[in-house]
């Protein structure tokens, strides 16, 4: 889920321990039996985040792992979520850090060069494992950014739904809902 801040053009990316450094994502959890998709969004954000979600509209989905050779897929459901409080306390067990940052910033990372090119061969590694590669490789150091001046930022490439969630909104900006829909 992409939550965003739509006084300020901001949206909320966070860090988990495990993740290389300088990477930002999406928040992301797991529904809860008799959950709603919406309700889980809230719930998700308030847990990792103390954010306080409105609106939630539908994205796009996709199945993960992917490939025949992987765990039991899940599957990812990708929301824009609209902030109604904009204070950040960030669970340290869920998340490393939490963030707002603005749309300038979040498309000079998904522009920066080094930054595509990184992320190409991130999803050719993603493409290889899913294809059988051996388990027992890391791939999270072919993530980091080879340059002598590294991106200051940078999301998941286009193998993850949360790539997906933040560019949408970074050069298209999230989709308008009917007002008979603002009030959930």
């Amino acid at each position: 889920m992409l939550v965003i801040d739509k006084e300020n053009d901001r949206a909320l990316l966070s860090r988990q321990s495990r993740f290389v450094p300088r990477m930002w994502s999406c928040l992301a959890g797991f529904i809860e039996p008799g959950e709603s998709l919406e309700e889980a969004v809230r719930r998700e954000t308030w847990e990792e985040t103390g954010i306080e979600v409105g609106q939630v509209i539908y994205h796009s989905s996709q199945p993960w792992p992917v490939g025949p050779n992987t765990m039991p897929c899940q599957l990812m459901v990708g929301f824009f979520a609209y902030a109604k409080s904009l204070d950040i306390h960030v669970d340290k067990k869920e998340l490393e850090d939490a963030q707002w940052h603005s749309r300038e910033d979040v498309k000079k990372a998904l522009t920066f060069a080094e930054y595509e090119k990184a992320q190409r061969s991130s999803a050719l590694k993603v493409n290889q494992i899913c294809k059988g590669a051996e388990r027992g490789q890391s791939t999270s150091s072919d993530l980091s950014v080879e340059s002598e001046e590294p991106a200051p930022m940078f999301v998941p490439g286009p193998y993850a739904i949360a790539h997906h969630l933040i560019s949408s909104w970074a050069f298209e900006g999230a989709p308008k809902v009917p007002s008979s829909f603002s009030n959930l």
